[in-house]
């Protein structure tokens, strides 16, 4: 257990630094909302072409199974289980991604740190002024 430890830090380190770049870059936090949007609609279709794609070999494989075309049969079982586990993957690709969109977006510095960070840049830019810099 001890060697995912490393892993698990890594991957915590990595999810803070990008929440701390999407709280100073909030245009980014959108653009990465949109990513996710539009790569959910394409997984949808996707699901969409795949579910038909295993509807017809679901009927092939009767078919082949009713004429006893054994061998056939079951490689087109095979086929069919591809399909599934391929359709399983982009399923939980996409529940993922609408975990990741119903999560709270983080949130930009509160109006108190960001009042306070412009009376401070102004108090520095009114002794920039004095001062002649």
């Amino acid at each position: 257990m001890s060697s995912w430890s490393w892993w698990d830090e890594l991957e915590q380190k990595l999810e803070q630094q990008l929440e701390s770049f999407l709280r100073s870059h909030p245009e980014q936090s959108e653009r990465l909302r949109q990513d996710q949007l539009n790569e959910a609609a394409q997984l949808r279709r996707q699901l969409l072409e795949l579910a038909a794609e295993i509807k017809q070999w679901q009927e092939r494989t009767k078919k082949a199974q009713a004429a006893g075309a054994h061998d056939l049969s079951k490689r087109a079982r095979e086929h069919l289980d591809q399909l599934m586990e391929q359709g399983r993957g982009l399923w939980q690709r996409l529940e993922a991604i609408g975990q990741d969109l119903h999560q709270p977006a983080p949130r930009s510095e509160d109006l108190d740190s960001a009042w306070a960070r412009f009376e401070t840049e102004q108090a520095l830019e009114d002794l920039r002024r004095r001062r002649g810099l």
